[in-house]
């Protein structure tokens, strides 16, 4: 029997975790959203790290930062909800707001009779822009393949604010795409959504763009909608440093380390 005693490392959630459970963190999440949300909020920061091996990799506090950002805009962090994800970038974590999170934030404002909507143009129809005015109108009939199937060619963005103001704004499939490749640096990895669902971020562009340059909002959350990929300027936002956590070691010997992986240990 094997009496040799080996040492494990904590791994990258256990640290994350014991982060989230210090003190100061907690009482930041409470001071914005009170004790009970917050509570919950930090939980699905947690859950939202342990199914993402790569934000494991990340700086704990650039984890909390980039979510105390979200919920500040009173977004989640839940990949369920797809409102804002937390994205890793090397060792850094960043957020996205989702396509979700952009409607979240515009019907927020109250200040919509129709809030912003997106929807697909279709091989076949015919877009009519009035120079003058901005208003765009769909002719035309879309064209079905034998399947019955239509092709998507574009998206047309539309919001009618309470004052009666009317904004239109029409991209392409290959505008979009330009657009994105132009602004997100991760445009060509395969794990981007452009690779992975590039309906939706098309669509995603388009009501970013609309919101951005019509809508309602202050500097601050014009900036993040603006940007495909955010990048949070968090210097300022006194947190505890990564170097404030401390996870003990586990201490196991051999032989239960044998065990864990279903070996049996000699007699």
């Amino acid at each position: 029997m094997s009496h040799e005693i080996v040492v494990q490392e904590p791994s990258g959630l256990q640290k994350i975790k014991a982060y989230a459970a210090l003190a100061d963190v907690q009482q930041r999440f409470a001071n914005l959203l009170g004790d009970y949300h917050a509570k919950r909020y930090v939980e699905s920061i947690v859950i939202a790290v342990a199914n993402n091996k790569d934000l494991q990799e990340c700086s704990p506090k650039s984890i909390m930062i980039s979510a105390m950002r979200a919920a500040s805009l009173q977004l989640s962090v839940d990949p369920i909800l797809k409102q804002a994800h937390l994205v890793p970038m090397g060792r850094e974590a960043t957020i996205i707001v989702d396509y979700h999170g952009l409607v979240q934030l515009t019907v927020g404002t109250g200040y919509y009779k129709i809030p912003p909507n997106v929807f697909e143009v279709y091989k076949g129809e015919e877009v009519k822009l009035e120079r003058f005015s901005g208003r765009i109108d769909i002719e035309g009939k879309a064209e079905t393949d034998e399947h019955g199937n239509r092709t998507v060619i574009g998206w047309c963005g539309y919001f009618k604010a309470k004052d009666e103001t009317e904004r239109w704004l029409y991209m392409t499939n290959e505008e979009c795409d330009a657009h994105g490749k132009k602004y997100s640096k991760a445009f060509n990895s395969p794990k981007s959504g452009w690779n992975t669902e590039r309906e939706k971020m098309r669509r995603k562009t388009v009501l970013r763009l609309l919101v951005s340059r019509w809508g309602n909002f202050s500097p601050v959350v014009k900036q993040i909608m603006a940007q495909d990929e955010p990048i949070i300027e968090a210097e300022h936002v006194e947190m505890p440093s990564d170097e404030n956590v401390v996870v003990t070691k586990e201490v196991k010997s051999q032989d239960e380390l044998m065990s864990e992986l279903g070996y049996k240990a000699e007699v």
